[in-house]
């Protein structure tokens, strides 16, 4: 027999057996909606530190533009892309993976592969306007590894939360009515035997005392 899917048999053993699971259902279901409204509130704490520190990678961002014009002002176009071109690259990026809520996600650190206190140009043919440039930019740099930490966060945790969702809905709206339905036919199938075997032995007895 079946119900909504869910093979069983009408015996009190298999009546038992479900009833087991669906009580083990139950409780991961209440794990479930635990971890759930936990991968929300952390989702929404990491969302607020996301949009806090946009915010300050856009005025960060500006305020190094800013200060990179007027240094191409100051030395021109030409020198400002030969400056660029013969930069080698100053910092690299190590990523590992941390556990939020069972959740793996990134860890950035910035790491310095050359020595950032001294300039990689020449001070006799630059201008001050560069040297502040550089300073916005590696200031506004260690905003941005963050930012893109914690956009990684957010795609994690909403991708978890997404999951945690179906599984609860699985559970409230399909696996647990399947029990249910398959406890209470059986239920009714047990009762209605009983009520026969009643009826069966009452009848005998009666033949008995006619006799």
């Amino acid at each position: 027999m079946s119900a909504g899917g869910l093979e069983f048999k009408p015996t009190r053993m298999e009546l038992i057996a479900l009833r087991r699971k669906k009580k083990l259902a139950e409780r991961g279901l209440s794990l479930l909606k635990e971890k759930r409204d936990a991968l929300v509130m952390e989702l929404l704490e990491v969302l607020r530190e996301y949009r806090t520190l946009r915010e300050s990678v856009k005025q960060s961002m500006t305020e190094a533009y800013r200060r990179l014009s007027k240094a191409k002002m100051e030395i021109g176009s030409l020198k400002m892309l030969e400056l660029a071109s013969s930069t080698p690259p100053q910092y690299d990026v190590k990523l590992r993976l941390r556990s939020v809520m069972g959740v793996k996600v990134p860890t950035l650190t910035l790491t310095e592969v050359v020595d950032s206190k001294s300039p990689t140009y020449s001070l006799t043919d630059t201008c001050s306007s560069l040297d502040e440039a550089v300073a916005a930019f590696k200031q506004a740099l260690a905003s941005i590894i963050r930012l893109a930490e914690v956009e990684a966060s957010i795609r994690g945790l909403a991708e978890e939360v997404k999951k945690a969702k179906r599984r609860v809905n699985a559970l409230e709206t399909v696996i647990i009515p399947r029990f249910e339905r398959a406890i209470k036919y059986i239920e009714l199938y047990l009762d209605e035997r009983a009520r026969e075997d009643v009826f069966r032995i009452r009848i005998l007895k009666s033949r008995r005392e006619k006799r």
